[in-house]
């Protein structure tokens, strides 16, 4: 077969994936996105996209949103139930099948190739001149590479780099929304306390409802005992529901992403969020800014490529490590945090800002400065600021 050559090969047709495909091929670059599977694929994922997604993405995504969420029901250690409302969107539900076979259109309406199931079997390069990727379908060549493979990234092993310092595993089922108590079918659950850096939720996505839990891959026997628990609290019976689970991994330190002309973003570069682990907003971000970089070194910026590691610790990685922070915090104080949702308006406020990504961590955490806290606490005025 004749060997395929391309300015940018994209290794995973994810929401990274998908979106730097469509960003470079808007630019006229000639990108190809591999992805071992077929699209529409079946994707493990609760399904929840934080508000501030809208004005991330660059086209209109109303026709794949489910649910507008602005109502939670809060337990801790699977106890204490409350709901509240916001009034405003926290969160939008998607079923990622069609979620993420809606922004893949997106990039091949734009002029980006697609090669589904194909899956790569080796990649080598020319003293850092060209990426050769064999395939059982063809082999390609690439002047840039883009790790865009998910927590298991095989780019990654290929090119040496280990950027993953932790990992989550999620142990999800979906169940039919009929099967669930009907207070829950429009608005979301979560529930915490039961185990460190866990957490649980329920999410209505449509026809159904994505029920599980995450926390710690090393403590899998504890996540999967804290899942049962979880389901037998909608009246679910464990041993009759689909189960499945996922990793979710973690950059909180400065491990390398880039080598050479191959960069990794998304879930390869371990860009999800460690307390929540959402990851589809900073997969989005990291597709966005390696589209800039690339576009830059394809034009003359040499340095253009290596600055994009430094774009991502001064973007994302602070938030990171800083959500972090605030995770390993949380596992002490969860119950008197839970208690002051349920009976103050300012930190539910917050709570709501932090979801929907009205505020990051790295905010919230420029305002934990005594004086201003003071300030909060003594004038009501200067609360909502």
């Amino acid at each position: 077969m004749d060997m395929q050559k391309y300015d940018v090969v994209i290794i995973g047709a994810g929401p990274a994936g998908s979106s730097l495909a469509y960003m470079l091929a808007e630019a006229g670059i000639k990108v190809c996105v591999l992805d071992k599977k077929n699209f529409p694929r079946r994707k493990v994922c609760a399904g929840g996209l934080p508000a501030r997604i809208i004005d991330l993405i660059p086209f209109d995504i109303k026709n794949v949103l489910i649910n507008d969420i602005r109502e939670v029901s809060l337990t801790h250690n699977l106890q204490r139930e409350f709901c509240k409302q916001y009034n405003k969107t926290l969160l939008y539900t998607i079923d990622r099948e069609k979620f993420d076979n809606f922004l893949l259109s997106k990039a091949v309406e734009s002029g980006a190739v697609l090669m589904e199931g194909v899956a790569i079997e080796s990649i080598s390069s020319d003293k850092g001149q060209q990426f050769k990727l064999e395939t059982a379908k063809g082999d390609f060549s690439s002047n840039i590479i883009v790790g865009a493979d998910g927590a298991n990234s095989f780019t990654a092993k290929s090119v040496g780099l280990d950027p993953i310092d932790n990992r989550h595993v999620a142990i999800q089922a979906k169940v039919p929304i009929e099967n669930i108590p009907k207070q829950y079918k429009e608005k979301i659950a979560l529930d915490w306390g039961f185990m460190k850096d866990g957490y649980g939720w329920l999410f209505p996505n449509g026809s159904y409802v994505s029920i599980g839990v995450m926390g710690p891959q090393l403590s899998g026997l504890a996540v999967k005992s804290y899942f049962d628990e979880w389901l037998t609290r909608f009246g679910l019976k464990p041993n009759e529901c689909e189960v499945e689970a996922h990793t979710i991994p973690h950059r909180i330190t400065k491990r390398p992403i880039t080598s050479s002309k191959a960069l990794l973003i998304g879930d390869a570069a371990g860009l999800a969020d460690y307390w929540t682990g959402e990851g589809i907003y900073y997969a989005i971000k990291s597709a966005q800014i390696a589209g800039r970089q690339i576009n830059k070194f394809l034009q003359g910026d040499k340095k253009a490529l290596d600055n994009y590691e430094d774009i991502i610790n001064e973007e994302i990685l602070l938030e990171l490590k800083t959500s972090y922070s605030f995770s390993k915090l949380f596992n002490h104080i969860s119950l008197p945090v839970f208690k002051n949702l349920r009976k103050y308006h300012y930190p539910w406020n917050i709570f709501c800002r932090i979801m929907s990504g009205e505020r990051t961590f790295l905010d919230i955490k420029k305002r934990l400065r005594p004086d201003i806290l003071l300030s909060k606490i003594f004038f009501k005025s200067k609360r909502n600021h």
